[in-house]
């Protein structure tokens, strides 16, 4: 990623990071002196609502830790200077907010932008605005008082009021949304994601039988969703209008997007989560949605950015997306290299049984600690590459064992003589060329196909394994055909 420095009025890079910020083991902090001049500037290098929604409360809480300064934010025409878009998404989100004092066109000096922030390496999951008031000097941040807040003048209120009265009188209701990135995984179709976001949602609104106001990106008659009682398509209504009459509903329910994020403090808001991890673009008060409750499985796990012996979180969570239909429930599942049963772990909740094969005991050791309360994993201690493969039958194979050439091959081999037809999963595709060749020679002869990608895409950066960057997808799940 780019590190990006704004200083009058220019945009200057500061060349390229893993992460963007500063880790806590290692801080840099916001200049006592800029503190003490006391004129501050909020702003984000980046475009979208809900980017700029989860910011919304920084103003006020400025305000209430320096009483005298003076807050400022870029207007329209300074976005356009800096970045060349077109954009009035300062002003969508702080217009009328009593504690901005003004929109700049320009400012001399430095601006202290979102990417000037504090990051935990240990955990991800921290909101963004916590780690950029951290970098501000903020200490004791309350969660809950850093939810995004909204301010409309009078006349958004009385027509917002009116809308909501001419349609539901004195009901309760609720609001929906759908945008196109429903039932997507990197901006594509995904099945997986579509069954699971369509069941979560369903689920949620027969909770709430309610009038809806709605907005989704095809008409109404488009999307696979019954709504009770449908009241009003907000499609071509003002953006703020929309974030108050959502402000205003008994609970919103939808999609993970910015809009729904950005009035989370108001209104339960309830969306199926489309990103892992959450990496600090959430806030307080956001319920998130999962056909299993991947918190509490993916608690304690680490990430491959923390440990050369795991696969990504995003790998994982991707995992559970694929194979959370209820018609895997009954299925077992071989893995072919278990290491230290952070994986086993999750494939634990997954499958009927899980047998877990290593060849050191001691890796056993540690995963028997870590899963001592999953009570459907066998341990076996073997070498795969010189004994014959004598397993019960599995439906899934996940190999991550040796990952040279050779090796990858046996283990397909093995897969392919002891089972029948079985789903095979495969770790560190992108990351090591000789397992990829073996792997595309048995999809390019007709052996293997591919059925989805998992995890990391191109581009990531591994810091601790060998400092390698992912020349493909991290990995995939291959049907025998």
């Amino acid at each position: 990623m780019i590190f990006w420095r704004i200083v009058d009025n220019k945009l200057h890079t500061a060349g390229e990071v893993n992460q963007l910020g500063f880790p806590l083991s290692d801080p840099s902090y916001i200049p006592d002196e800029y503190l003490e001049n006391e004129e501050f500037v909020v702003m984000r290098t980046c475009f979208g609502i809900g980017d700029w929604g989860i910011i919304s409360a920084m103003p006020r809480l400025l305000k209430e830790k320096y009483p005298n300064c003076k807050v400022y934010v870029p207007s329209p025409k300074m976005m356009n200077n800096l970045f060349n878009v077109e954009t009035d998404i300062s002003e969508t989100i702080f217009g009328t907010n009593p504690y901005v004092d003004k929109f700049l066109d320009k400012y001399d000096g430095e601006i202290f932008h979102d990417q000037y922030r504090l990051y935990d390496e240990l955990n991800d999951d921290i909101p963004l605005l916590d780690q950029i008031l951290q970098f501000w000097q903020f200490d004791n941040i309350d969660w809950d008082n850093i939810r995004p807040e909204m301010y409309w003048s009078d006349d958004e209120q009385k027509l917002g009021d009116k809308i909501i009265n001419n349609h539901c009188g004195n009901q309760k209701f609720g609001t929906f949304l759908i945008s196109d990135r429903f039932g997507t995984r990197y901006g594509k179709f995904d099945q997986a994601c579509f069954d699971n976001e369509h069941k979560l949602l369903t689920e949620k609104i027969g909770d709430y039988k309610l009038p809806y106001f709605y907005w989704s990106s095809k008409p109404i008659g488009d999307i696979p969703f019954e709504l009770p009682n449908a009241v009003l398509d907000m499609k071509h209504m003002d953006l703020r209008i929309q974030l108050y009459i959502r402000s205003k509903g008994e609970v919103c329910i939808g999609n993970q997007s910015g809009v729904l994020q950005t009035i989370s403090r108001y209104t339960e808001l309830y969306m199926p989560q489309r990103q892992w991890p959450l990496g600090g673009n959430f806030v307080s008060g956001e319920h998130y949605m999962n056909i299993f409750d991947k918190n509490e499985i993916l608690k304690n796990i680490p990430d491959k950015t923390e440990s050369k012996t795991t696969t990504s979180l995003k790998f994982k969570s991707d995992l559970i997306d694929y194979f959370s239909n209820d018609k895997y429930r009954d299925y077992t599942v071989l893995e072919i290299g278990s290491s230290l049963g952070h994986s086993t772990h999750v494939l634990s909740f997954l499958f009927k049984t899980v047998t877990a094969v290593d060849n050191l005991p001691e890796r056993h050791q540690i995963s028997k600690k870590l899963n001592a309360n999953r009570n459907n994993i066998d341990y076996v201690i073997t070498d795969v590459y010189n004994r014959p493969w004598e397993f019960e039958p599995a439906d899934v194979v996940f190999i991550d064992c040796v990952h040279d050439y050779i090796h990858v091959k046996k283990d397909i081999d093995n897969t392919l003589q002891s089972f029948e037809k079985p789903l095979i999963i495969f770790d560190d595709y992108g990351l090591f060329p000789e397992l990829k060749l073996a792997i595309d020679e048995y999809v390019e002869r007709g052996i293997l196909k591919i059925e989805t990608y998992l995890g990391a895409p191109i581009g990531t950066y591994y810091p601790k394994t060998q400092n390698k960057i992912l020349k493909d997808w991290e990995g995939l799940v291959c049907r025998v055909v």
